[in-house]
């Protein structure tokens, strides 16, 4: 029976761990041996009980850390019989790839973010175009890697979420009352919702920026959900709110954020560096949402209307689609809102996504 190996730095939430999670677990659904290496977190909990996660610091960057995981991804290797390596980032991928060349071991990678390209970062990064082939969630990706890497062989398999758990009809009510409690909301109220770790890039302040230029400024909440990783930033954010005098609610280390999603009016992607696939692009698409991104990344391929697309170098453009947006009346926020949710169940589903990886580490496997 074939064996698939996936490797990645740490096992906590995010894009890639979602996507490696649900592509382990349809994997031993399905009888296929599947194995995950991690230097562990909170989703190993949630893998399949028939998937073996094995702990190895590949989170780690050091050189002589990623020759140790070498020796120790070799040694699975050979004991498992594992006929596919699949890394999903780079420092593990390094590791992965030498033990792979040395064990004949077919190696797959997953070129998951937008890295940037300077002569040291081009070298660091190229093991992910080492792939045969090299796996890309969207076309703007595909792009990004044959730029620089024009020999490398990509196959785009689209990243797909649970479109049956982020539903607006799954949302905890009681969690939705109590939020409404906490914001003191009245009728006027317009919620604006950016989801995303407490980074510099995910642009935060340039969505503070937007809503202090609004006409609708005086009804307006903005809502940040993220991460508590970073508490100088947070502190930073609601001095900047403050200073801008923009009702600001900040939730951090959220179990579910459906709530938040069916809340919000709006939700909105405005990150200063491009998105591989946009994740939270969809989940928003998926509840039922009306979706503002900008131009960079993928999130408006995966949005796919530009009157919802704005431009990410003119904060106004940003202040004028956020008006367009709070200006229409509830039944026009519906029609979009089911417009959205529509393409995320039809093109961006976990059964595409799994089905694509199955498909595909069955061609390698008849191909071998």
């Amino acid at each position: 029976m074939p064996g698939i190996f996936q490797v990645l730095p740490s096992f906590h939430a995010g894009g890639v761990e979602q996507t490696t999670l649900h592509v382990a677990n349809i994997l031993a659904e399905e009888g296929v041996r599947s194995f995950v290496a991690s230097a562990g977190g909170a989703l190993v909990k949630k893998l399949h009980p028939n998937v073996i996660h094995i702990c190895l610091p590949l989170n780690s960057k050091n050189p002589y850390v990623i020759f140790s995981n070498l020796k120790e991804i070799k040694k699975n290797i050979l004991h498992h019989s594992i006929q596919i390596v699949h890394a999903r980032s780079r420092a593990p991928a390094w590791s992965a790839y030498f033990a792979a060349k040395e064990t004949h071991t077919k190696f797959v990678t997953t070129y998951h973010g937008a890295y940037s390209q300077n002569f040291l970062k081009k070298y660091y990064n190229q093991v992910m175009s080492f792939g045969s082939p090299v796996i890309v969630a969207s076309q703007y990706m595909k792009n990004h890697v044959k730029e620089y890497y024009p020999n490398s062989e990509c196959v785009e398999i689209p990243s797909g979420i649970d479109t049956d758990f982020f539903s607006p009809n799954c949302a905890d009510q009681s969690q939705i009352e109590l939020l409404k409690s906490l914001w003191g909301l009245d009728h006027n109220s317009k919620i604006i919702l950016l989801v995303g770790r407490f980074t510099r890039i995910k642009g935060h302040q340039i969505l503070l920026k937007a809503a202090s230029l609004s006409s609708f400024k005086e009804n307006v909440h903005v809502v940040f959900v993220g991460d508590s990783q970073n508490p100088d930033l947070v502190e930073e954010l609601k001095k900047e709110a403050s200073s801008l005098s923009i009702k600001l609610h900040i939730h951090t280390d959220e179990k579910d954020i459906r709530p938040f999603f069916y809340m919000a009016h709006l939700v909105v992607i405005p990150t200063i560096k491009p998105e591989a696939f946009g994740r939270v692009t969809v989940e928003a698409m998926s509840m039922n949402k009306m979706v503002l991104v900008n131009d960079l990344g993928a999130s408006s391929e995966v949005l796919n209307d530009p009157d919802w697309v704005f431009d990410h170098n003119d904060v106004n453009d940003f202040m004028k689609k956020i008006d367009n947006a709070l200006s229409l009346d509830v039944e026009q926020g519906q029609k979009i809102g089911q417009q959205n949710r529509a393409r995320a169940c039809s093109q961006y589903n976990i059964k595409n996504l799994t089905k694509g990886h199955i498909d595909l580490y069955n061609a390698i496997f008849k191909a071998k």
